[in-house]
């Protein structure tokens, strides 16, 4: 009876020397990646491959095949780079959050509309009124996520607003800044009434000759 063990690892080595023709080493891939991942071209690659005293040990077509399996590595290396930068990014996740949702409500909105136009009982007004308070509570999140929740307006709008009373506070604030005295006050209340007139003493006499 034959091994089934063997015959799966027969056939995992096929799928590898497919993949990988000149059964080179992994480590080396990795290295290769590693180098094109920071930018190195191909032939500044080769030049390091023969520093490292390896270049002899390839043929042209290995190279290529170097070359073609660290162009496959690499690329998973900058999608790894890029992922790690984006999550150390908080503002991005943010803004990235922001998006996805705004793009997710527009979606449930449609669906909304499409569900009011289509609903013929009230069972199906029901399912649509449900959809319309996940919205709200998709809008409610998304408020709280981007701060506009706790935002204040810069206006307040006092609906007992009086205007004289206002008036009134703003003059009586003014004059507690106004240091006069009680001598001015008078002096000047004095100025500003009117003299009596007493009459001339011919006129006096002129009455009394009449009388």
């Amino acid at each position: 009876m034959p091994d089934e063990w063997d015959d799966d690892a027969e056939g995992e080595n096929y799928i590898e020397l497919q993949k990988n023709p000149h059964n080179l080493d992994e480590s080396l891939i990795r290295w290769t990646a590693m180098l094109i991942a920071q930018g190195y071209k191909k032939h500044e690659v080769r030049k390091k491959l023969a520093d490292a005293d390896l270049d002899r040990r390839l043929t042209q077509e290995a190279f290529n095949s170097l070359m073609s399996l660290a162009d496959r590595e690499a690329d998973e290396l900058q999608s790894y780079a890029i992922a790690r930068a984006e999550l150390d990014d908080v503002d991005w996740l943010r803004l990235d959050s922001f998006a996805r949702r705004k793009r997710n409500m527009a979606r449930l909105e449609g669906m909304i509309l499409q569900g009011h136009a289509l609903a013929d009982n009230v069972a199906k007004l029901n399912n649509v009124a449900f959809m319309i308070s996940g919205l709200m509570k998709a809008q409610d999140a998304l408020d709280k996520m981007s701060g506009a929740q706790d935002a204040k307006p810069q206006v307040v709008v006092n609906i007992g607003y009086d205007p004289m009373q206002q008036f009134r506070q703003v003059v009586q604030e003014e004059l507690n800044t106004i240091d006069i005295t009680d001598s001015v006050v008078i002096e000047s209340n004095s100025l500003d009434e009117p003299e009596e007139d007493e009459g001339s003493p011919d006129e006096e006499g002129s009455d009394k000759k009449s009388d």
